[in-house]
């Protein structure tokens, strides 16, 4: 699976300084560091099949149900993807979701992020929306599709997202002792 992964990354990678190139802040986008890679299965017997194969090279493993699908978020021990990536995201497809399977997008961090908006407006021919999870209030980010693919730009990281979900089962559990 990790050669699967490094060879769709660096793929991904290719179409990412295509676009790059195509932009007119540059820097902005050279900037962003890619943190975190999300994989997309179909069926629940390829989820637990990549988790189980993945398991003894990650060093933190957390599943969320989400959007009635798990999401597992992997880090690594002591090894990385292509592009420095530790974090590997698992993704079932949403129920009655056609969505395509493998690499469905990378997570990219830089506290730029916050004026990204602003940066991504000024920038012509670019398809880019606003989105957030319901589930967490206040994490939301900014996706930027290119060539098939996606780029989410996040001021945060996906461990960010678990800390927080955990202190609030953490929190829940204190109020009701």
């Amino acid at each position: 699976m990790i050669d699967e992964l490094n060879k769709a990354i660096s793929s991904y990678q290719t179409k990412w300084q295509k676009l790059i190139a195509t932009r007119s802040n540059k820097q902005f986008f050279q900037n962003l560091k890619p943190i975190a890679v999300g994989w997309k299965v179909a069926e629940r017997q390829e989820y637990n099949r990549l988790y189980n194969e993945l398991h003894d090279q990650c060093k933190f493993m957390i599943e969320t149900w989400m959007n009635g699908r798990w999401v597992a978020k992997m880090i690594l021990n002591n090894s990385e993807l292509a592009g420095g990536i530790k974090i590997i995201k698992i993704m079932q497809r949403r129920p009655e979701s056609k969505d395509k399977v493998g690499l469905d997008h990378l997570d990219f961090y830089s506290t730029d992020v916050k004026q990204a908006q602003s940066i991504l407006q000024k920038e012509e021919n670019l398809n880019w929306t606003t989105e957030s999870n319901d589930i967490i209030d206040g994490y939301e980010w900014f996706s930027v599709w290119f060539d098939d693919t996606e780029a989410k730009l996040k001021p945060y990281t996906v461990i960010d997202i678990v800390v927080r979900e955990l202190k609030d089962v953490n929190q829940h559990i204190e109020a009701h002792k």
